[in-house]
């Protein structure tokens, strides 16, 4: 796949709630740190929305209007959005979660992150946005999450993402869709663990390779993107930028859909890992996965503007990309499911 140095605006503002945030790096020339793992509870929550302050104060930095989600307010790039591009995904992806059956079982969303809501825009480009939240797992997969975003014109997203407990050595799954004025960003992927021979062997196979070479001839290359985050792409990286809404819904839902059943057949087959070698491994690989993607997650100052710092650090570290921050609170043990998730939901939650 192409690289290189320079990396495109659009990819500063790709995956928005959470996805793989590979965004320039001069988005990030703030110290966007998390506490360290002995933090507490007041430390972490200080520390968070100090990160929060830093990425809003972007255009001081020359950031832009994208950084802070100001780019929302003006839509008359795309006025006659569909009304809800990304809501057959979703419908489709719970139908395949649902035929998992006994194995899969609510995944504890914090309260009052399930559903939000914001007004986005001024005057007659006023539009509400609603942020919708999903969680599962099994016994394989500590959390399969969905943040579901309807913001009209002015922004849609599906970012669903896989998380495989700490024993398994499987990929992530990233199916991440963001709709803008300007057009649409694509990336779906199967992000792996290691870079070694053996795991790309294990997991970029044949197979694998062949569905991204059949994808790849309708859905050509996004662009370049930074060096740094190269090493948590895979082989079967899809990445693009469609400029019409019915390559979205023809050639970016068959790839979702193989993507989905492919690495779901990956699941159904994959044995837990035993050594204690690799289980460290995989724990420490986890951890610099989803502390990058929480540190440089380019949502973070869309967010804020619209729900408020406090509310957006918790998203992201709370409920996002959590694994720490459980296994702080000695909530989380590798293999084991999170206990008071609830009735498991795959429908929007109803406006109290």
């Amino acid at each position: 796949m192409p690289t290189g140095g320079r990396s495109l605006t659009a990819m500063a503002l790709l995956l928005a709630t959470g996805a793989n945030a590979f965004a320039p790096a001069s988005m990030f020339t703030g110290s966007l740190r998390r506490a360290s793992a002995v933090s507490s509870r007041p430390q972490l929550r200080a520390a968070r929305l100090s990160m929060s302050a830093e990425t809003d104060a972007g255009t001081a930095r020359g950031v832009g209007d994208r950084d802070s989600g100001r780019h929302l307010d003006d839509t008359t790039e795309r006025e006659k959005a569909v009304a809800d591009l990304y809501g057959p995904f979703w419908e489709y992806a719970a139908g395949q979660l649902k035929e998992l059956g006994v194995d899969l079982s609510s995944y504890p969303i914090p309260d009052g992150y399930e559903r939000k809501e914001a007004v986005m825009g001024k005057g007659k480009r006023a539009a509400n946005a609603i942020t919708q939240s999903y969680a599962y797992q099994t016994p394989k997969l500590r959390q399969i999450r969905a943040a579901h975003v309807n913001g009209g014109a002015a922004l849609q997203v599906l970012n669903f993402v896989v998380f495989p407990h700490l024993n398994y050595d499987l990929p992530f799954l990233g199916l991440d869709l963001v709709t803008l004025p300007g057009g649409h960003l694509i990336a779906i992927d199967m992000q792996p663990l290691f870079a070694d021979k053996e795991y790309k062997a294990k997991y970029y196979g044949d197979e694998a390779l062949a569905m991204h070479a059949k994808h790849s001839k309708n859905l050509p290359w996004g662009g370049d993107f930074p060096e740094e985050a190269q090493q948590f792409f895979s082989p079967a990286f899809l990445w693009t930028r469609p400029s019409e809404d019915s390559a979205v819904a023809t050639h970016v839902f068959d790839a979702y859909k193989e993507y989905l059943a492919h690495y779901l057949d990956l699941v159904k087959k994959a044995e837990p890992i035993t050594d204690p070698k690799r289980l460290e491994e995989i724990k420490a690989r986890q951890i610099a996965y989803l502390n990058y993607r929480a540190t440089k997650d380019p949502a973070r100052g869309m967010f804020t503007r619209m729900y408020g710092a406090e509310w957006t650090e918790e998203y992201i570290h709370g409920f996002l990309f959590d694994l720490e921050e459980k296994m702080e609170k000695g909530l989380y043990k590798a293999g084991e499911k999170l206990e008071g998730g609830g009735p498991i939901n795959f429908v929007p939650t109803p406006v109290p």
